[in-house]
């Protein structure tokens, strides 16, 4: 039975994700599912600082081909990425246990976020003793399998604003014990007061508790 893991990484141990945000104000978020095999092509958006610097950086990486702008929305970039697969340990754990990237988000040399696909419980375990084996560290998040996706997890609904702010949070290390960033250091990444970054996350988090743990299905309905 095909599970789902979700859990965090530092970018350094993963090198697209370094490639792509580490010392930079760029966004970035993989574009549903990523395949990890010989000939990975990663689809993703990207918004935030100067894209130009950005895609003459990215081509400029020694493991890049190629990357070409496929579509743009308001401040957001569509990219493909034609690159050669370094040898590190991180995706190496995810091809010996033939599991697929679903989701990834990344930003600046912060945490990156991942949902990650395993053909079975035996393979996230294989992929967890692998990375112990190879040092690589990581915080594992929820598992839960397809059907309960199906049938138990609809998908969470947040606002834009909501999702975004939590997400900054999330990778900044706002929830972290101590803190890593200060309310008024994300508002200011944001161009938003210090109040109203508070309430996006007060109500962010609310509507994700009640549609977790409640099953609401309108969490969408505070701005």
């Amino acid at each position: 039975m095909a599970v789902i893991a979700e859990l965090t990484l530092q970018s350094k141990s993963f090198p697209l994700g370094d490639l792509l945000t580490t010392g930079t104000d760029i966004h970035i978020e993989f574009e549903r599912v990523v395949p990890v095999g010989p000939r990975v092509v990663p689809v993703f958006w990207a918004w935030g600082d100067d894209l130009s610097d950005f895609e003459t950086r990215v081509r400029d990486g020694s493991y890049v081909n190629d990357l070409t702008e496929l579509d743009r929305v308001d401040d957001r970039v569509l990219y493909l990425m034609d690159w050669e697969i370094p040898d590190e340990a991180f995706l190496e754990g995810l091809q010996e246990t033939n599991s697929i990237i679903r989701t990834a988000e990344g930003y600046d040399d912060e945490d990156w976020s991942f949902e990650l696909l395993f053909p079975s419980y035996d393979d996230l375990s294989e992929f967890h003793n692998y990375s112990l084996e190879n040092d690589v560290e990581y915080t594992l998040g929820r598992i839960y399998t397809l059907r309960e996706v199906g049938k138990n997890r609809p998908p969470l609904s947040l606002t834009e604003e909501q999702r975004e702010a939590l997400l900054l949070a999330l990778q900044r290390g706002y929830f972290s014990t101590p803190s890593r960033v200060t309310l008024d250091e994300l508002a200011t990444e944001l161009d938003i007061s210090q109040q109203a970054l508070s309430e996006r996350i007060r109500r962010g988090n609310e509507s994700l508790l009640e549609q977790t743990l409640l099953g609401a299905d309108d969490g969408n309905k505070h701005e």
